[in-house]
């Protein structure tokens, strides 16, 4: 009948319509993102990363990464995607669609490719904040950082303890 068989817009994805394990068709959530790519979608935590420095990260359009002063900036809405066990991350700017990432050289980054390593950061905790060591680099205990001037702070400049190495994830009203 219809009313077992579940609406065309409710499926991830018109080449994914059922459940792998079981086979049975499936429904998505009201408001599932499916933007990553076709029958991936997007069930992470939408927050702002808000710097101990006093700013809250941003990927802007052009792929950079700094702090701004201000709540309002839709490009200050990042969303969080579990890849393993263990507290690894990625972080999605919802705007852009770009990924938090760092390079070689420690720079933070908008990373459009999500399968990139560059990607991938340890969630760890200091005190009351949290803190995102990048994996590719966790042998030169690279993190995030925004120094107090709003500007990101190179990967190879951070340590342990820094202020511009601690966020608080604020909860946004999207």
């Amino acid at each position: 009948s219809s009313q077992d068989t579940p609406d065309e817009s409710t499926h991830a994805s018109p080449l994914s319509k059922e459940c792998v394990c079981t086979g049975n068709p499936y429904r998505l959530p009201p408001g599932t993102d499916t933007s990553l790519r076709v029958g991936n979608p997007h069930y992470g935590r939408r927050m702002q990363l808000y710097c101990r420095t006093g700013y809250n990260l941003v990927i802007n359009e052009d792929t950079t990464v700094e702090g701004i002063d201000t709540d309002m900036d839709a490009c200050a809405i990042m969303e969080f995607t579990s890849v393993d066990f263990g507290g690894l991350v990625r972080i999605r700017g919802v705007k852009t669609n770009y990924y938090l990432a760092m390079n070689k050289k420690g720079r933070l980054y908008g990373e459009p490719n999500p399968e990139e390593e560059e990607t991938v950061f340890i969630e760890g905790v200091l005190g009351q904040y949290n803190t995102y060591m990048s994996y590719k680099y966790k042998k030169l205990k690279w993190y995030v950082a925004i120094k107090k001037t709003g500007k990101q702070k190179p990967g190879h400049k951070t340590k342990w303890g820094q202020k511009a190495i601690q966020f608080l994830p604020r909860r946004t009203a999207e």
